[in-house]
């Protein structure tokens, strides 16, 4: 059973546990939510329309004559200058017509070939459009290979192996009507491309060029901001007006300073290594010196706040299959030692001095050399992809003029050299990395390999449900072993025949303390431990911090210090010490306890603090990564503690009317009720509250019901579905519900909230 699979059964035995009613709904959403989750961190996003490999698509670029000749212009060759133009996608089932797209060249050196390379920016001109779920598409020239598929292949090989790496295709360029050539079409990585693949874009994303070594500089998160030649090292690409860098000064902290034992254990929790040993495997494999590894270049990190992980993503791949421009020997370097000998590589140096990540690299290295790297079926790929584009390629009026490339060197680019930087052809190049490779690797055996995992809390505090993502060799056990309480429980075994497991963990009443480990064992009986100690998941409160009140829908309330209304939440230390609120996270998503960090500042006894949930990072640490569903969704708030979390607090919002919150009766451990008079930071005690208006609750019946409602009294009422939407408003002492479909309704009487159910 694959991850997904694993995912869908979870979801459909919680589905099948609710007949009716808003809990079946909050399933159906969760499902949706841990389908993109999981699709986008364990398998390649699909190619579609746009990165299709069925056809050669078309793009026709239309651009005023005067802008065209000032692009080309040499003094303009730099410049980011973009010029508007129509853009027209073009295959045998779609003809798209994109208006005022913006067009400039890109690259660096590339800037200076005859054949030029483009940025296509769909938004620059209509901010927030897309296409196909891109806003920029790079088109890459790729003068500098005869061949014209060394990317592609790399690009193949990536996403073959399942990690974050661009869609591509090839395409052919047409600009006001006339044949620029057979260009490269790469996924442009940016905000859109990492909500695609990691389900959210809220988090740092850094673009990182040379001389991006992660070395450590200093504590000081400002002191990664160098700019050597020009451009920031670490470009930031999101957040950008927040521009704060501590998550990256905190990852290449440890990195670097890190004990190694530490780094063995700890190391997961900044970086998604497991990602990135496979990236590593095929950058050596493949000859891909301009990368981080060889030359500190050319990759992005995105720190996921799912996860609180950074993942690495390569880009720009012309400089591989044995493209050189340095005089080294790339078919035979030493797989392990592959950095420049006497600079810093901490990422890949130090993983290679740990055993564990040591093996693992080992075991992919040896799965790309014997699975796809010079196999019968990878050379017939590669032969029938140069095929497939050579009619492009050889009409293609500029592909031969910045490096005398003719037609024999194109036609013969997989068999013989074309001299200069082009040493190797294609396949002499796999042939002789894969034979030193070979006679290089490792021979060890390993476990399986453990990718992940991730806490469902969507059951809690009644139990705890954990995922398990595999790869590597078989497993043929897993084992999950817990205590409650120290108490030692009955463990559950899996058979492990798949790459992911779900396991659900039960929590009695009264228990407060779960400690759990998971181990996978192959079918060679080695196994790994999915913690180095076990995880540790605390329920209950034991220092006095909570959640004290919400708002949903803000129109006039309260604004924040941008004069802004927002979602916001409120906490409340009712405890008798000062709190620190760094080791603090709120989340609503029930798979991820990490999801945003209070900020590092200190709660007095009986203060209130007030944070906003709208997703404005740059507006300061009090701005969370998340907004809140007016409609109703969970709220968690964790703590990080030593070897694991502890559920804080958590409330299951309800469906809110504007400008009401919902909040704690008296401050600190009370009952939730709905406020018509909202108290942000500050005491709810004295406010007014819907419960405290209607002394005598007016209640609906029947409930459930099938056609109408009753109220026992003549009240005002507003009828909502599960989204919110306003479906009926009026006074009076019964509604008719007989033309509403069956299912969950929410009816405000009097100002006061009452779930419904419509048989």
């Amino acid at each position: 059973m694959n991850c997904l699979s694993a995912i869908v059964k979870r979801v459909s035995e919680l589905y099948a546990r609710f007949p009716f009613g808003l809990l079946r709904l909050k399933v159906a959403l969760a499902f949706l939510v841990l389908v993109k989750i999981a699709a986008a961190q364990y398998a390649p996003v699909e190619q579609g329309v746009l990165f299709t490999h069925s056809e050669i698509p078309k793009m026709h670029i239309q651009i005023d004559s005067d802008s065209l000749d000032q692009l080309y212009l040499e003094e303009n060759w730099y410049s980011d200058h973009e010029y508007p133009a129509v853009f027209v996608f073009e295959t045998a089932e779609v003809s798209d017509t994109l208006e005022d797209v913006g067009i400039r060249f890109r690259g660096n050196t590339a800037r200076e070939k005859f054949k030029k390379s483009f940025k296509i920016s769909l938004n620059t001109f209509h901010p927030g459009r897309k296409y196909h779920g891109v806003e920029k598409l790079n088109v890459n020239a790729e003068t500098n290979d005869p061949s014209m598929i060394r990317s592609r292949l790399g690009w193949n090989l990536y996403r073959a192996k399942e990690v974050t790496a661009s869609r591509s295709n090839h395409v052919e360029l047409y600009i006001n009507g006339e044949y620029y050539g057979l260009y490269q079409n790469i996924e442009h990585i940016d905000d859109e491309f990492v909500d695609t693949w990691f389900g959210n874009k809220n988090g740092n994303l850094y673009k990182c060029l040379y001389p991006a070594n992660l070395d450590f500089v200093s504590n000081n998160p400002d002191d990664y901001k160098m700019a050597p030649f020009g451009e920031r090292t670490y470009e930031i690409k999101t957040n950008e007006a927040w521009d704060n860098y501590s998550d990256l000064a905190a990852f290449i902290g440890f990195l670097n300073q890190s004990n190694d034992t530490d780094l063995n254990c700890e190391l997961e929790s900044f970086f998604n290594v497991q990602s990135y040993l496979k990236i590593a495997a095929i950058d050596i494999l493949t000859g891909n010196w301009d990368g981080y590894i060889y030359n500190q270049n050319n990759y992005y990190l995105y720190r996921n706040p799912l996860t609180n992980q950074f993942e690495y993503m390569p880009y720009d791949l012309d400089n591989t299959w044995g493209i050189d421009w340095l005089g080294q020997e790339w078919t035979n370097r030493n797989i392990y030692n592959w950095s420049q000998s006497g600079e810093p590589r901490p990422l890949f140096n130090r993983l290679m001095d740990t055993p564990e990540f040591r093996d693992i690299f080992s075991w992919h290295i040896r799965d790309v050399l014997e699975n796809y790297l010079g196999t019968d079926s990878a050379n017939l790929a590669a032969e029938n992809l140069h095929n497939f584009i050579s009619e492009s390629a050889l009409a293609d009026p500029y592909r031969p003029i910045d490096w005398d490339f003719d037609e024999a060197d194109f036609l013969n680019a997989l068999e013989s050299a074309a001299g200069d930087h082009v040493e190797y052809a294609v396949l002499n190049f796999v042939g002789l990395r894969k034979e030193s490779a070979l006679s290089q690797v490792e021979n060890i055996s390993i476990a399986p390999i453990i990718l992940g995992y991730t806490e469902d809390f969507s059951d809690w505090p009644n139990a705890l449900a954990v995922e398990l993502y595999t790869d590597g060799p078989a497993a043929s056990q897993v084992l999950l072993e817990w205590r409650l309480d120290g108490i030692e429980q009955t463990s559950i075994t899996s058979a492990g025949d798949g790459d992911a497991e779900v396991f659900e963990i039960p929590i009695p009443e009264g228990a407060s303390q779960l400690e759990y480990n998971v181990s996978v064992s192959g079918t060679n009986g080695m196994s790994r431990s999915l913690f180095c100690d076990d995880r540790i998941v605390r329920k209950g409160n034991s220092d006095g911090l909570v959640l004290n009140e919400v708002m949903t829908s803000n129109s006039s309330t309260v604004a924040d210090n941008a004069g802004e209304f927002d979602d916001w939440i409120e906490v409340y230390n009712f405890g008798d010490v000062p709190l620190n609120l760094s080791t603090y996270y709120f989340s609503d998503n029930n798979r991820s306890t990490v999801k945003w960090a209070l900020p590092d500042v200190t709660m007095e006894a009986g203060d209130f603090s007030l944070f906003w949930a709208d997703r404005d990072l740059e507006q300061g640490a009090y701005h969370s990564n998340f907004r809140l569903n007016n409609s109703g969704e969970n709220l968690f708030l964790f703590r990080e503690i030593s070897n694991g979390v502890e559920v804080v607090d958590f409330i299951s919002i309800p469906p809110l009317p504007t400008d009401y919150s919902y909040g704690r009766e008296t401050d600190g451990p009370a009952d939730w009720v709905l406020f018509e008079n909202p108290t942000p930071d500050s005491s709810n005690s004295g406010a007014l509250s819907v419960r405290e208006r209607n002394s005598i609750a007016v209640l609906p019946y029947p409930n459930p019901t099938a056609d109408m409602l009753n109220f026992g009294k003549p009240s005002s009422y507003i009828l909502r579905d599960v989204s919110g939407r306003v479906l009926l408003s009026g006074k009076g002492s019964t509604v008719n519900l007989q033309r509403f479909n069956s299912g969950v309704y929410f009816i405000e009487i009097d100002h006061r909230i009452h779930k419904i159910s419509k048989l």
